[in-house]
């Protein structure tokens, strides 16, 4: 008998959790090199026999504003509205994934009712490879690079490398002009682990991706199991 009341408890939930229903689970974006921000409208409706509020809807970052259509929280059943989402761009690049939680009155906190994904794809003007150079403690310092990719209409050049530790030296090296280059990072000495902050500047005319960071490390080599 408790069984069977726990199962109905739980079928009860389901029922309730899909009060709201989106048009599709992913929705996205496409952005522009010179974009601040890129915005996209989300379709939902109240599947449910019963007026559902909205709570709150959320995704989890501040660079993420979310906001109902004409600020309406409150929907009949069958009723249809629409949720704008406006990601604020910065200097990020490549793909984004936000996910967006919907609580209705009456959730959980730890359960919103409905989840979606934001997903902005954001053009990529420069790019680090690899972000990270790696060296094992005690290993020969020799020296390694991260290749700069420039994928813009206009030359761009690499024009300062400055780096947060004085275990590490650094050198431009120009494999195109205007299109690609190595930063050449040579440690001193690999016989105690660390991290070092590369920053990278070039010319580009759009500010915010002027400024770029990869990282030199020595650390213990990872042991496998």
């Amino acid at each position: 008998m408790k069984l069977l009341s726990l199962i109905f408890l739980a079928f009860c939930v389901t029922l309730q959790a899909g009060d709201l229903k989106f048009e599709k689970d992913l929705y996205e974006a496409h952005a522009g090199l010179k974009d601040e921000l890129v915005t996209s409208e989300f379709n939902f409706t109240n599947a449910s026999d019963r007026t559902v509020k909205i709570r709150l809807a959320d995704a989890g970052c501040s660079c993420v504003a979310v906001e109902l259509l004409n600020g309406k929280t409150t929907y009949a059943a069958g009723e249809s509205g629409i949720m704008r989402l406006t990601y604020k761009i910065e200097s990020t690049q490549g793909i984004i994934n936000k996910t967006v939680s919907i609580w209705l009155e009456g959730d959980p906190d730890e359960k919103p009712s409905s989840q979606v994904v934001f997903r902005i794809h954001i053009p990529t003007a420069i790019t680090l490879e690899p972000k990270t150079l790696n060296w094992d403690i005690d290993s020969k310092p020799e020296a390694k690079f991260i290749r700069i990719k420039i994928d813009y209409d206009k030359p761009v050049r690499v024009i300062k490398v400055s780096l947060s530790s004085e275990n590490f030296t650094t050198e431009i090296v120009t494999v195109e002009d205007g299109k690609s280059y190595d930063v050449k990072v040579t440690p001193k000495s690999t016989a105690d682990p660390g991290i070092c902050l590369i920053g990278i500047e070039s010319d580009i005319d759009l500010q915010k991706y002027r400024a770029q960071q990869g990282f030199a490390r020595v650390s213990r080599p990872t042991t496998k199991p």
